[in-house]
């Protein structure tokens, strides 16, 4: 590294620059560079320094030169130099006192011989370039790549995704504000705080309503900042349209609501009609009818606590936490027994089996039990079985019923549509997917021998791998 005063002249050079001229830092004080430069390549050497003089700013300036020594002979090397300039904020009493120069601090530039990338570095670096080039324009998110002036968000570059998905075309927004694009009525100032965050070098990470050409939509925004080492700043704007995902869950709760309140409340009242009806009625066939109502009403009723307890299972995004598996079985079997005086329980547990699923884990488990208890003779067998694995505990709910329907099994593990559902069981395995899956683990199914077997394949906690 050297710098040079208003006059072309070294005020101070680095050891390493004077070795790669082949002279010392003290020889080199009060020559003008030029001495050092070979004559052809002075004017482009030239041209740079009075550009890094003209910025207003910290802009730099590049050229590529032959240096030669301080007895006119080539330097080391020999061979062209990539050498950059940039403004020099030192003040005057910053210099070395032996200095020759009369600078006053004004004009000054710092000058360094950058060292270049070897081929195989340079290889990298293109192929790095290309990697990120074919990122850019095939990522199906929203990309803009822009770069800071003042205060505002200057687009330099869009990806085709950005096109696709706010509705202008590259040329129109290239060098404008892309704030003035996107950034609807109301939300300016949590823009300018976004944008002052990557001036600072920081990221950002937010969900935001943007402006679209055909509208508001919501997405999911991600800014990362980068720097070229040229004293400005840059950064990239990845926008993911969210927008369908926030509707479908906004559906999904009012239904629910729907679903929770009024659909209980009005079949209650059926159910007490139904009731009235076969109180007063000596009509057979009026009783009867009645009391099929019941009955279906019943069987609605309980399809909407289920869908009651998915929802509230769905709704606690609490961490995943260390429960015991054995525990949990048990607790979910002794209440059984006594509804269920008939059926046989065959348990084959661990004294414990700590996995991390949370405390979901008894709705999952209580679902799968429900099944094998009420779609099969009362006099059924339930085998029920824990055991470690390497890395999983496994939980085996086998009964000697009718087992699954496959249709059923298919819509909810499989490909069939979900709209084959036709009861309130198959809500139930759909709490067990989410469950299971949701803390990483696997539901599986086997029927042979007369036997029905749900497996769930579980994360041991992780002090007990």
């Amino acid at each position: 590294m050297f710098v040079l005063d208003a006059a072309g002249a070294v005020a101070r050079a680095s050891d390493g620059f004077a070795a790669h001229l082949g002279a010392d830092a003290a020889t080199l004080r009060g020559r003008p560079l030029s001495d050092f430069v070979v004559a052809e390549d002075w004017p482009d050497v030239r041209a740079a320094l009075d550009a890094t003089r003209a910025v207003d700013g910290w802009e730099s300036h590049q050229c590529r030169c032959r240096l030669s020594g301080v007895d006119g002979r080539a330097a080391i090397g020999g061979d062209d130099v990539l050498v950059e300039f940039t403004p020099y904020p030192g003040r005057d009493d910053d210099t070395e006192r032996d200095t020759d120069s009369d600078d006053t601090g004004a004009g000054r530039v710092a000058g360094a011989v950058c060292r270049e990338p070897s081929e195989p570095a340079a290889a990298r670096l293109h192929t790095e370039r290309d990697r990120f080039d074919h990122l850019f324009d095939l990522i199906d998110d929203a990309v803009i790549e822009f770069e800071i002036v003042g205060i505002e968000p200057v687009v330099r570059a869009v990806n085709p995704g950005f096109e696709a998905i706010f509705g202008y075309d590259a040329a129109e927004v290239r060098g404008e504000s892309l704030n003035d694009f996107i950034v609807p009525p109301g939300a300016d100032d949590e823009a300018v705080d976004f944008d002052q965050r990557t001036a600072d070098g920081k990221a950002n990470h937010a969900i935001v309503t943007r402006q679209t050409a055909w509208g508001r939509r919501e997405f999911l925004y991600r800014g990362i900042p980068y720097s070229r080492g040229d004293g400005k700043q840059y950064g990239f704007s990845i926008y993911s349209d969210i927008t369908g995902q926030r509707r479908a869950r906004e559906h999904l709760q009012v239904l629910q609501r729907v679903l929770r309140h009024n659909l209980r409340n009005e079949m209650n009242v059926v159910l007490g009609m139904a009731e009235e009806i076969r109180e007063a009625t000596a009509d057979p066939s009026v009783d009867h009818a009645a009391g099929r109502i019941a009955v279906h009403t019943e069987k609605l009723l309980r399809v909407s606590e289920k869908a009651r307890t998915a929802a509230a299972v769905l709704d606690d995004q609490r961490p995943d936490e260390v429960v015991d598996a054995t525990e949990t079985v048990r607790a979910v079997v002794e209440p059984r027994r006594t509804r269920f005086p008939a059926a046989t329980f065959d348990l084959n547990l661990p004294s414990s089996l700590p996995v991390s699923v949370g405390p979901k884990l008894a709705q999952a488990f209580a679902n799968v039990v429900e099944n094998a208890l009420e779609h099969t003779p009362e006099d059924v067998t339930v085998r029920i079985e824990a055991k470690r694995c390497e890395n999983d505990a496994t939980l085996r709910v086998s009964d000697d019923g009718d087992g699954i329907p496959e249709i059923e099994w298919a819509a909810v593990f499989g490909d069939e549509d979900i709209t084959q559902l036709s009861h309130g069981s198959g809500l139930g395995l759909w709490v067990v997917k989410w469950v299971v899956e949701s803390a990483g683990g696997r539901v599986d199914y086997d029927r042979r021998d007369g036997w029905s077997t749900v497996q769930l394949t579980l994360p041991l906690a992780d002090g007990s791998r």
